[in-house]
C-alpha cells in the first residue's frame, strides 16, 4: 500500500507534469527543434547548411506527412542513431514505473466518458510524443550525414582512393570506399556518442527519475557526456596518423578542428558575442548588466542573458541560455580552444584541464539532479508543517495568511493544478491578451502587465524579451533581508538561550558569529539597493519601498 501511495502521488503526477511540460506543450516542441540544431553545431555542422542532407533527414522521418524513406531509417535504427530522445525516454519509463497510473486509472474505469477521455488523451500523447521524437531525429540524421561525407572527403584528400587500404583511429585495417559498412559505423559512433542518447544514460541516472526531486536528470548527464566526447573526438582526429600512399598524414586534423571550433562557437563564442553586440547597440554597460542580473528570476541568474535597452532607458533582456543546450560546458571548452590555440601537444594534458573546468562547472549542470521536481516542489509549496506552507522556493505568496480556510484550499490546488498544465497555457494566455486592441481593457492582465505581440510570438522560439523591473522585485528583496536579520538574530540567541552552563567565550562567539550574519544581510540590501538606483529606480521610490515594508532605511 505504501509503495501504490509513493507511485499515484508522487511518481505519476512527477511524470505527468513533466510530460505536461515538454511533450504535450506546443511551443516547447518549437524551442526543442531549435536548440537542438546546437547539438549539429557543436559538432562543426552548420544547421540547414547541406539543404541535400536536409531534405533527406526530413524524408525518413516517421511523422505523418513524411515517411518517404522508411528504408533509410529502419536502417538507422539498427545502428542506434535515432529513436533515442532523452526527454521523451525518460518520462515514458517513468510511466511505465507507475503502469501509467492504473490504480487511478481504476477508479474511473466505470465510466464510458472516463474511458473515452483516457482515449484520446492517449492518442493526443502519442502523436505529441511520436513529433518530439522526430524533431531529434532530424539532427541526429542530419549530423550522421555530414559525419559520412566529411569522413569519406576527408580521406579522398589525403590520397586514398576507393579500393585502397588504410588503418582506421581504432588501429583497425579497412578498405576505403563511400558504401563500406565501416564508414556507416564509424559515423553513427559520433552521432551515438557526441549527440545526446538515452541508450547511453547509466542505470544509475535512470534510477533517479523515481525520487521525488530532479527534473529530466538524463539530460544533463548526457549533455556531460557528449561534450567531453566532442572534445575528445576532436583531439582523437587531430592527433590521428596513417599511412596513405607511402606517406605519414594527418587526415582528419581539419575534421577534428572544424569539430573543436564547433564547440568552441556553440558554447563561447556566438552567445558571449551576441551579448556583447546588444550591449554596444543599445549602449548598456557591464555595471548595468551586473544589475539587471540582481533582479532576474533565479532560474535566469547564471544564464546567458542578452541585454536591450528602450528609448526611455528601461532594461529588458532574452535568456539566450533556453537555447544554448551546451551553456554550462562554456568555461571548460574555453580553456581546451586556449591550449589548441597556444600550440600544446599534450592531448591528456588538455583533456585533464576540460575535466578540471567541468568539475568546476558541476554546480550549474548538477541543479536539475538535486532541486525538487516540478510536482514535488508544488506540493512543497502548499504543504504546511514540513512544506512552506503557501510560499514558493522564490518567496512568492500562494495566500494571504488572513485568507479563509477554503480560499487556502482553493489557491492551494489551483498552484498544483496550475504545476500539471499543459500546452504552455501562460504563454497562450499572455498571446492571446497581445492580440487584444491598443487601449483595450482586455491587454492587460490581473496585475496591469500588458504584452506586446510581436515579443509573445519570438516567446515560441524561446526569445521572448522580459522586462526588469526593479520597483517590483525590490519587494522580494526586502522580505528576503528581514528574514535573513531573523536568522542572524536566532544565530546568538539559539547559543546563548539553549539552557545550561555557558562560558563568556561562546557568548562572545555567538556574538560574532551573529554579527557577521547581519553584516552580510545588509550587505546584499545595498548591493540591491544600489543596483536598482543603476536600473533607474528613484530614490524617492526606494525609500517608500523600504518603509511600506519595514526595511526603514537600513540599505
Amino acid at each position: 500500500m505504501p509503495v501504490q501511495l509513493y507511485q499515484n502521488l508522487i511518481l505519476y503526477p512527477k511524470a505527468t507534469a513533466q510530460m505536461a511540460k515538454t511533450i504535450l506543450a506546443p511551443f516547447t516542441h518549437a524551442r526543442n527543434f531549435i536548440s537542438a540544431a546546437a547539438f549539429a553545431a557543436a559538432n562543426g555542422f552548420v544547421p540547414f547548411g547541406n539543404t541535400k542532407d536536409v531534405k533527406r533527414a526530413f524524408d525518413a522521418l516517421q511523422l505523418k506527412g513524411f515517411r518517404k524513406d522508411n528504408e533509410f531509417y529502419q536502417e538507422l535504427l539498427e545502428l542506434g542513431v535515432v529513436n533515442s530522445q532523452v526527454q521523451v525516454r525518460q518520462v515514458m519509463d517513468l510511466m511505465e514505473d507507475v503502469k501509467f497510473g492504473e490504480v487511478l486509472n481504476k477508479v474511473g474505469a466505470d465510466y464510458n466518458g472516463f474511458n473515452t477521455f483516457m482515449k484520446g488523451l492517449k492518442k493526443t500523447q502519442k502523436f505529441a510524443q511520436d513529433a518530439y521524437t522526430a524533431e531529434d531525429d532530424f539532427w541526429k540524421i542530419f549530423t550522421y550525414l555530414g559525419e559520412k561525407s566529411k569522413m569519406y572527403n576527408a580521406y579522398r584528400n589525403a590520397g586514398l582512393r576507393d579500393g585502397q587500404e588504410f588503418i582506421d583511429p581504432k588501429g583497425v585495417k579497412r578498405i576505403f570506399g563511400e558504401n563500406e559498412e565501416w564508414l556507416k559505423e564509424a559515423s553513427a559512433d559520433l552521432v551515438k556518442n557526441n549527440v545526446p542518447n538515452y541508450a547511453y544514460v547509466s542505470e544509475f541516472i535512470k534510477g533517479l527519475r523515481k525520487l521525488p526531486v530532479g527534473n529530466f536528470v538524463a539530460f544533463p548527464a548526457e549533455i556531460m557526456r557528449t561534450g567531453t566526447n566532442i572534445v575528445s573526438s576532436a583531439l582523437d582526429e587531430i592527433f590521428y596518423t596513417t599511412t596513405i600512399n607511402g606517406k605519414q598524414v594527418n587526415p582528419l586534423r581539419s575534421r577534428g578542428i572544424q569539430r573543436l571550433m564547433g564547440m568552441g562557437l556553440t558554447t563561447t563564442a556566438l552567445p558571449l558575442g551576441t551579448v556583447a553586440a546588444a550591449q554596444a547597440i543599445y549602449d548598456v554597460s557591464k555595471d548595468e548588466l551586473d544589475a539587471m542580473r540582481r533582479y532576474v528570476p533565479q532560474w535566469s541568474k547564471n544564464s546567458t542573458l542578452v541585454p536591450f535597452k528602450d528609448e526611455e532607458g528601461k532594461l529588458s533582456y532574452v535568456d539566450f541560455s533556453h537555447l544554448n543546450a551546451y551553456d554550462t560546458l562554456t568555461r571548460p571548452i574555453q580553456t581546451v580552444l586556449n591550449a589548441v590555440n597556444e600550440g600544446r601537444t599534450d592531448k591528456d594534458g588538455i583533456m585533464d584541464d576540460f575535466l578540471l573546468g567541468l568539475i568546476e562547472s558541476t554546480t550549474e549542470i548538477g541543479a536539475p539532479f538535486f532541486t525538487e521536481a516540478i510536482w514535488t516542489e508544488a506540493l512543497q509549496d502548499v504543504a504546511p508543517v514540513l512544506g512552506r506552507s503557501g510560499m514558493t522556493a522564490e518567496g512568492r505568496k500562494i495566500w494571504n495568511d488572513k485568507d479563509s480556510p477554503g480560499a487556502k484550499m482553493s489557491k492551494a490546488i489551483a498552484h498544483l493544478v496550475e504545476a500539471q498544465a499543459p500546452l504552455n497555457w501562460k504563454q497562450l494566455g499572455r498571446l492571446g491578451l497581445a492580440m487584444y486592441p491598443i487601449n483595450s481593457e482586455g491587454k492587460f492582465d490581473e496585475r496591469g502587465n500588458e504584452y506586446e505581440l510581436g515579443n509573445e510570438l519570438a516567446g515560441i522560439a524561446g526569445l521572448r524579451r522580459v522586462d526588469v523591473d526593479p520597483q517590483k522585485s525590490i519587494r522580494y528583496k526586502i522580505n528576503q533581508f528581514q528574514k535573513g536579520i531573523r536568522d542572524s538574530r536566532q544565530l546568538f540567541t539559539s547559543a546563548t538561550l539553549k539552557g545550561g552552563p555557558i562560558t563568556p567565550e561562546e557568548i562572545v562567539d555567538a556574538y560574532i558569529n551573529a554579527n557577521r550574519a547581519t553584516f552580510e544581510v545588509n550587505r546584499e540590501l545595498f548591493k540591491d539597493a544600489e543596483a536598482a538606483r543603476l536600473l533607474g529606480m528613484g530614490e524617492g521610490q526606494l525609500e517608500e519601498s523600504m518603509e511600506a515594508r519595514g526595511a526603514g532605511t537600513a540599505y
